[in-house]
């Protein structure tokens, strides 16, 4: 699979930044180009959104992990900043013990405890529509405070570091980079061929659609 690195190092041989694979980036931090390398970072990631929403597929999600841990007196927690989705139950590996997914609203957990002064080890959670927090159904006592909750959750696919993979084959990778490169040239020099922009993202989404095809009706990959 292709990488963001990969990704940038095609756009800037289209743009005439670089020439040929010896000047290629092995890094996507450099002083003297940075400015370029965000830009083509920032279009990549637009050009992949661009992609998925005009082929009426569902952008990928990535699971990453991330934890929780107990206080004394708290009873909302932030989560990672990055979350999309929970994935319940949350687990406290060390103890054994779980919190999971409250079975109504937010609402009706608040109608559980109206004066929200219950205590103790906490086995229901919720997220808050709120503020997007961890909302438990009592509050830590000093008892459970320092107990460690390990989550699992969906984050958008968002490429950041040059070895982050893009979502689709090479078929689709090499016809993304004409529009990939139209974006460019719309950011840094206000040019922008919208004939050959859509024609790339059309081209890249037929493959998209046809792969994704055979991945939902072959249980084979075929």
């Amino acid at each position: 699979m292709k990488t963001l690195l990969d990704g940038v190092n095609e756009l800037f041989k289209r743009a005439n930044l670089i020439q040929g694979d010896a000047a290629a980036l092995t890094t996507l931090t450099d002083s003297a180009r940075q400015h370029p390398i965000d830009i083509a970072i920032q279009v990549i990631n637009e050009g992949i959104d661009e992609l998925y929403t005009s082929s009426h597929i569902e952008l990928p999600n990535e699971q990453a992990e991330s934890t929780v841990t107990l206080q004394t007196g708290v009873r909302s927690y932030a989560l990672n900043a990055s979350l999309t989705k929970m994935i319940f139950p949350l687990i406290d590996k060390t103890n054994t013990q779980y919190i999971w997914k409250f079975p109504g609203t937010y609402d009706d957990m608040l109608q559980i405890d109206p004066e929200q002064d219950d205590t103790g080890l906490p086995w229901w959670g919720i997220v808050s529509p709120v503020d997007g927090h961890l909302f438990l159904n009592v509050i830590p006592t000093s008892e459970e405070n320092g107990h460690v909750y390990t989550y699992q959750y969906e984050k958008d696919l968002a490429l950041a570091a040059a070895t982050d993979t893009v979502p689709f084959d090479n078929k689709v990778f090499r016809a993304m980079v004409p529009a990939w490169l139209q974006l460019y040239k719309r950011e840094m020099r206000n040019e922008f061929d919208a004939a050959l922009y859509q024609m790339s993202i059309g081209r890249a989404a037929v493959s998209l659609t046809q792969i994704d095809s055979r991945q939902s009706y072959s249980p084979r990959g075929g």
